[in-house]
């Protein structure tokens, strides 16, 4: 199987399960994280199921799951750029709408914005995200990597753009030391870049509180 047909087959997967966690979201059964627990558990299994069929024995399994940033090629770098373009690009235009979206919905209603078409635009641009991350960090850890960054930018943040910003410049950063921290101690990619997150973390807790 070549890196592009995987990449490909991880935005797929991705975009179908955002079109039915929607789907769930609507019915208002179950809270948004039980919903996004179940399905991460399910979509983790399911894929290691369908590694099992099509893979070799040369599958590293542990690659999947904690990452490998030497196992990405150029063809991988040109692929991650470009989705991240296309992510970048879409959350520039729809700013505004999934802000609003965000922080009023009856005012968003009123405006005639429509919540579903922008929940599943979000869930779908989060899809993306997750895609090209996967072979960084892992299937285990990307929820972190999603997760944390905003919670440090929201220590110091006073906007929700600047918190943006704040988060981008901690993922970078802390990236950066975790594939350093990788080669240095010769551990896996995904864990250094979560261990250096986790300390920013807990550092910004001693910041004071400017949001």
């Amino acid at each position: 199987t070549t890196g592009l047909g995987i990449n490909f087959g991880l935005v797929i997967v991705g975009a179908l399960f955002a079109a039915l966690i929607v789907v769930l979201q609507q019915k208002g059964f179950w809270s948004n994280d039980a919903i996004l627990g179940i399905f991460s558990h399910i979509a983790l299994s399911v894929g290691i199921v369908v590694l099992a069929f099509v893979g070799d024995r040369n599958t590293d399994y542990f690659a999947y799951l904690f990452g490998d940033i030497l196992s990405i090629n150029n063809q991988d770098i040109f692929w991650i750029f470009s989705v991240m373009a296309a992510v970048v690009a879409i959350l520039v235009m729809n700013w505004r709408k999934l802000l609003l979206l965000t922080l009023n919905e009856e005012l968003a209603r009123a405006e005639g914005l429509n919540k579903v078409a922008y929940e599943l635009l979000f869930m779908f641009l989060i899809a993306l995200a997750v895609s090209v991350s996967v072979q960084i960090v892992g299937v285990l850890l990307i929820t972190s990597l999603l997760i944390i960054p905003p919670a440090i930018a929201r220590v110091y943040s006073r906007s929700p753009l600047s918190m943006i910003f704040s988060s981008i410049v901690v993922s970078v950063v802390s990236v950066l030391l975790g594939l350093f921290s990788s080669i240095q101690f010769d551990i896996a990619t995904g864990p250094a870049i979560v261990i250096t997150l986790g300390i920013f973390f807990f550092i910004a807790q001693l910041l004071p509180n400017k949001s």
